[in-house]
């Protein structure tokens, strides 16, 4: 199993264990990238599900940012671009695959499908697997062009 798809099944355990999208997300890329977080990190991050956040972010997104940030801060991602720039690119990704980084943008729209196709409440989760996949393979990239160096 790679670590994608390590993500995806983490992401979904914590999911099903009752963890907001937000910290199933940051959990499960902790876990992939071998990171360490505070009981008051998750408590922290898990306020952004459901674009809970005032302006409406996606917490899968802004999970991703606090892994990213977490293994920039190490020295593990290439030091040759600012945090700052990580972000937009990062931001960037989303805004590419769901034409939006807003929970209201990815998450409502792939939900109300969801609401149509008459499957269980409990079987949705292509918004957390497509938005953990996009970060990994992300953090996978930068992670590999520091290693070049």
């Amino acid at each position: 199993m790679d670590q994608e798809q390590k993500a995806v099944l983490l992401c979904e355990e914590y999911r099903r264990s009752g963890y907001a999208c937000s910290e199933s997300v940051a959990r499960a890329l902790a876990d992939v990238f071998c990171l360490s977080f505070s009981a008051e990190t998750y408590k922290v991050i898990s306020v952004f599900a459901g674009g809970a956040a005032e302006d409406g972010r996606c917490g899968v997104l802004e999970a991703g940012l606090l892994v990213m940030a977490n293994l920039y801060t190490l020295g593990k991602i290439r030091p040759g671009q600012s945090l700052e720039e990580l972000s937009i690119e990062l931001h960037g990704k989303f805004q590419e695959r769901y034409g939006s980084y807003l929970c209201s943008g990815i998450f409502y729209p792939l939900y109300e499908t969801h609401q149509k196709s008459g499957e269980k409440e409990e079987d949705f989760s292509c918004a957390f697997h497509e938005g953990i996949s996009i970060i990994t393979r992300f953090l996978i990239t930068k992670l590999t062009e520091r290693k070049r160096q």
